[in-house]
């Protein structure tokens, strides 16, 4: 169960970002900066739909810190944001070790889904398809 939730995550991750580069949603940074603001704001979610008041504080200041980072990759650039969302799938590793609300399949589908989206920009602005 949980290898098929890393690739499905990771075929999602693929899949999101070529059909937002392939639409041209990646021709400015608005795009990645939600995308990286949504995937932080799941946690929060899940801890309050458990009922779960120290989860949901806990999580929704986590979500604020990548909310931020988001706002800062929005106005200093491409690599920022892609690096955000590399290190929310770290955050993801490490909130399913720990014991993250939520379904326990979800962790490692969203660290898949961030870490292969978050490479995927790097490689495109390497190639120059993304704008920095």
């Amino acid at each position: 169960m949980m290898l098929l939730a890393a690739l499905v995550g990771a075929a999602a991750g693929f899949g999101a970002t070529t059909m937002m580069q392939r639409a041209g949603m990646l021709s400015e940074r608005s795009g990645v900066a939600v995308m990286l603001i949504a995937v932080a704001l799941f946690f929060p979610v899940f801890a309050a739909a458990e009922g779960d008041l120290l989860a949901f504080a806990l999580h929704l200041l986590i979500f604020a810190g990548f909310a931020t980072l988001a706002i800062r990759g929005y106005a200093r650039g491409m690599f920022l944001l892609a690096g955000g969302l590399i290190a929310h799938g770290l955050f993801d590793i490490m909130a399913g070790l720990i014991a993250a609300p939520g379904p326990a399949w979800w962790p490692l589908f969203c660290a898949s889904f961030d870490i292969v989206a978050g490479v995927l920009i790097l490689q495109l602005i390497q190639s120059g398809k993304v704008a920095r």
